[in-house]
């Protein structure tokens, strides 16, 4: 008697049988990921920065502000853009 009982075991799940699943898979998801994630947190970073500077300060500090929103935008879609081109 096996360990498992009468159980017959299932083929091992791939989406697309001329595209399976590996470890640089995971790296480019992984990569798509990462780099959303990054540019999430630079416009949220900005919005927030923005929201909490006092009224007479915003004209001052609006373009440093929109500047490094938009570094981290840059980054983190290239980042997400390098794992769909690698994908």
């Amino acid at each position: 008697m096996s360990p498992l009982g009468e159980v017959a075991l299932a083929a091992v799940f791939t989406p697309n049988p001329h595209h399976p699943l590996t470890v640089s898979g995971f790296f480019e998801y992984a990569a798509v990921v990462v780099g959303c994630a990054i540019a999430l947190i630079g416009i949220y970073a900005a919005i927030s920065t923005y929201r909490g500077l006092d009224p007479s300060r915003r004209r001052g500090q609006a373009l440093p502000v929109t500047l490094t929103a938009g570094f981290f935008v840059v980054i983190g879609l290239t980042v997400a853009a390098f794992g769909l081109w690698i994908f």
